[in-house]
């Protein structure tokens, strides 16, 4: 009967430090090349969202101005639109109950920091839903390097467009 050399293997179970710091470095290496593409992708979707708040702002504005006979603002500050306030915190859509007293028919919370928003003090719907005594109105909005712009025409039509392009 031959002898034979019996040999052990043992199971390995886990990871070796070599193959752990070089998965590692993988995950460096893509991380570094994803993050800023990321951040871009979120301020890109910052802008577009408060645009599209604030458009949603002027287009109730508008409906309301026009359902109801009167003259709707919207304007910057949380309670009235003499407070001068800016844009970045937040906007109301102010009417007329009926005794003639102004009412809160819509309020927008701050969109948030880093947020900046350039545009008139006050935007005012007649009844017949035109903009009163202004011409092409845009609200140009930044976040970090995106942003876009609201424009609306003296009619009432508005359109978000991206920030390298002017209102028509």
């Amino acid at each position: 009967m031959p002898l034979h050399k019996t040999t052990s293997y043992r199971t390995q179970r886990g990871l070796t430090l070599v193959e752990l710091m070089v998965t590692v470095a993988v995950l460096a290496i893509l991380a570094s090349i994803g993050i800023p593409g990321f951040q871009a992708l979120v301020a890109q979707n910052r802008a577009t969202s408060t645009a599209n708040d604030l458009l949603a702002s002027l287009q109730f504005a508008r409906s309301a101005a026009i359902a109801n006979g009167q003259d709707i603002t919207v304007c910057p500050g949380a309670t009235d639109c003499t407070s001068g306030g800016q844009w970045e915190g937040g906007w109301i859509v102010l009417g007329e109950d009926g005794s003639g007293n102004p009412e809160i028919l819509r309020a927008q919370a701050s969109p948030g920091s880093s947020i900046d928003i350039d545009g008139a003090e006050e935007w005012v719907f007649s009844n017949t839903g035109t903009l009163e005594g202004q011409t092409i109105i845009d609200f140009d909005i930044q976040v970090a390097s995106a942003e876009r712009t609201v424009c609306m025409s003296l009619a009432g039509n508005a359109r978000i467009i991206d920030g390298d392009e002017t209102c028509p």
